[in-house]
């Protein structure tokens, strides 16, 4: 019996555990159905662990009561917008049903408003104030209604009356929102005149955040050289229509459009910009997202963008959707990118968490995040992973100035991706506030900011500076007296002493120092100094490949050793190899064309000479170079302008060198020089595009050669 009751026992235990497996097993989540991915701070797209995770699909199952009392089976028609209210009930613009659908926040439905005393036809966006009051765009009969919690119409706004409106203005309202003063905000198709701002009795109080005209090139080409009649046939530039509309707890207003410079917008109170330097395509790179789509699917062509809706949460946190390339990506308060996420659209049965046509989305008071479908006629939850939370808690708490509490959270981010730059720079701000420079130095360069490096180091000189201040004033008292006691004793020595005689014999200077000397002379007297080379013979091929030697040495220090302020670029991204072969393969292409010009257009220079010529150009980089890549490193960017001025310097006087070695060796006039210069840049052009064509033939010939070979072996 014993036996048999320890038998029992562990059958019992077995069966338990496999039972409690398996219930494990279906309580894990599978993982998100797409790659997620952020930008470092060197602007590099990088793969991260999903921010957000599926949790459901909503409004996929609706029925409605007909007329007979009998459930009906009513999914959604081409909805058009989806808002959530302060009780996370979601309200849907079913613009395909002439409805709006109303939601718990569980997905349950609650009630269909139609407004029978005033039908809805093809409403297009949806809003609730903060008194429940529910705000319809009824974009097909051409107006806005306000109804209240109970669905009954209190009011229309029809097309507004006003002499800034004229009888062409085309009111067709899509979407609005309202603030807590009550004014409506009315976003118009079409309407390039901006946001309709009317007032809480519908009058027209004025537009609001219009878009600027975008201008090409050739526009400005046009309007300088065309006349009035020649421009009043062109076609007028008009700025683009805003798409969608949303408004954050702080008042501002958020809008999105297919405007190339404005496709995300911040507006204040004033209707100013807040995000004026912010660029979509910037941040998300749209031809890394192409490749990859192409390497799962075979289509072709460029992606377009088509940002359809913005939303913010109660953090601040901006979340937008581009239905063009059906991904979601996420900003914080400045318009700096979190992450982006999205999945190439693969035919077949729609995966949750996957979107084909994302047209409007918003979140709750818990963050989730709702996508509406207009294709797969569905809402799509998503909701934060740890990963996810933890950036968006690390990133708000920055924001607040509150570093030490972010720290923990930017630690967390750093152990489970050590590739997430960002958090390094959150990092150095929390070192940065406690004081730890040279542990924020180090931390803002590895996340690519090279304005926090140098608020750094020019903490670090300072205090390196404060703490020897009395040593270089006491160097400086003792150099000063030095210089005054030494001044008055060599005027007495010279009173009593007399003048050495200078050695008549001297020895005679190698020609490679005389030479060399002679590369500097020509900074001082260039037009004589490169004449020289020519008649007098004061140049040779060994200086000239002393002088590039040099050159080259400068190039390595400058690309090694510059400091990370002024080359925020990682060191093991620089391929001095390419650099420098590149720099080598222009200089000797211009040594052989500006030769052959020169020849072809009398020119008296002799190949030698513009070889040497060519080199002794160079000195500048030699001479400014090399200070300015060791000096970098003990400046800050408050001396940008001292930098940029003196590597500006460099180039323009290595041009102008340039141009005076092809005068003095050419014997050419001003304008002479000019055009030989020009069709020696022609030239050089023209060889590589030839080399080009030669190489190309040549694979192309040893291929053929190869396959013909296999054909008649085989």
């Amino acid at each position: 019996m014993k036996i048999i009751r320890r038998i029992w026992h562990c059958l019992f235990a077995s069966i338990s555990l496999i039972i409690l497996f398996l219930s494990s097993s279906l309580s894990v989540k599978a993982d998100a159905p797409y790659d997620t991915f952020s930008v470092n701070g060197f602007g590099r797209t990088i793969f991260t662990q999903p921010a957000y995770e599926p949790t459901g699909v909503l409004a996929q199952d609706i029925y409605v009561t007909d007329e007979n009392g009998e459930s009906v089976y009513s999914p959604l028609k081409q909805p058009q917008d989806l808002f959530i209210d302060d009780n996370d009930h979601i309200y849907i613009a079913d613009t395909g049903n002439n409805r709006i659908v109303h939601l718990d926040k569980d997905g349950e439905l609650i009630r269909v408003i139609s407004v029978q005393e005033s039908p809805l036809n093809q409403p297009s966006g949806v809003f609730v104030d903060t008194n429940g009051d529910i705000f319809v765009a009824d974009t097909g009969n051409k107006r806005v209604l306000r109804l209240d919690k109970d669905g009954k119409l209190i009011k229309e706004f029809g097309r507004p009356e006003s002499k800034y409106v004229d009888d062409k203005f085309v009111y067709e309202p899509i979407n609005m929102i309202v603030d807590r003063r009550g004014f409506v905000f009315v976003v118009s198709r079409g309407t390039y005149q901006g946001i309709i701002q009317l007032d809480p009795e519908g009058e027209f109080y004025g537009f609001y955040g219009t878009n600027v005209t975008e201008v090409s090139l050739m526009d400005r080409v046009r309007n300088i050289f065309y006349t009035e009649e020649q421009l009043k046939r062109q076609v007028r530039l008009l700025p683009n229509p805003i798409r969608n509309i949303d408004i954050d707890h702080n008042g501002y207003i958020y809008t999105v459009s297919r405007d190339k410079t404005e496709q995300i917008k911040k507006i204040n109170i004033r209707g100013e910009n807040q995000w004026k330097d912010f660029s979509f395509s910037d941040n998300i790179n749209l031809d890394f997202l192409r490749r990859r789509t192409m390497a799962q699917s075979d289509e072709e062509g460029p992606p377009a963008t088509e940002i359809t809706d913005v939303t913010v949460d109660r953090n601040g946190i901006v979340t937008v959707i581009d239905k063009a390339n059906a991904i979601v990506a996420q900003f914080n308060q400045n318009g700096e990118l979190l992450f982006f996420w999205g999945a190439p659209v693969i035919s077949g049965s729609p995966q949750v968490g996957v979107t084909k046509s994302p047209v409007a989305l918003d979140t709750n008071s818990e963050n989730k995040i709702f996508i509406l479908d207009d294709s797969l006629n569905l809402v799509q939850a998503l909701q934060t992973t740890d990963f996810g939370h933890d950036i968006q808690s690390a990133y708000i708490l920055t924001q607040e100035g509150k570093y030490a509490e972010s720290e923990e959270y930017w630690d967390k981010i750093v152990k489970q991706n050590a590739l997430f730059s960002p958090a390094y720079e959150g990092l150095a701000r929390a070192a940065f506030s406690g004081e730890d420079y040279e542990e924020a130095r180090e931390l803002y360069k590895l996340s690519g900011d090279e304005v926090g490096y140098s608020d750094s180091f020019w903490q670090i000189r300072l205090q390196w500076f404060q703490k020897n201040f009395a040593y270089f004033a006491n160097a400086f008292l003792v150099i000063g007296v030095g210089t005054i006691v030494g001044s008055q004793y060599q005027r007495k020595s010279r009173r009593k002493s007399k003048r050495v005689k200078k050695e008549k014999a001297k020895k005679k200077e190698l020609t490679l120092i005389e030479h060399l000397k002679h590369a500097f002379y020509i900074l001082i007297h260039p037009l004589e100094g490169f004449a020289d080379i020519r008649y007098s013979n004061k140049g040779g091929y060994l200086s000239a490949f002393v002088i590039l030697a040099l050159v080259v040495i400068v190039a390595l220090t400058r690309i090694y050793y510059t400091s990370f302020t002024f080359q925020p670029i990682p060191v093991e991204n620089l391929n001095a190899g390419s650099i420098l072969l590149g720099g080598t393969l222009v200089w000797v292409s211009w040594v052989i064309c500006h030769y052959l010009i020169g020849a072809i257009r009398y020119g008296q220079a002799r190949f030698k000479d513009v070889f040497i010529g060519s080199a002794y150009s160079l000195i500048p980089v030699f001479i400014l170079g090399l200070p300015l890549a060791l000096l970098s490193n003990i400046m800050t960017l408050s001396e940008g302008s001292i930098y940029g001025f003196f590597s500006s310097a460099m180039i323009i006087w290595c041009a102008a060198l340039f141009f005076w070695m092809v005068q003095a060796l050419q014997n050419y006039s001003v304008g002479e020089t000019i055009v030989n210069i020009l069709l020696s840049i022609f030239a050089m052009i023209m060889l590589w595009v030839l080399i080009f064509i030669i190489i190309g033939l040549s694979s192309e010939t040893i291929d053929f050669v190869y396959t013909l070979y296999q054909e008649v072996t085989m």
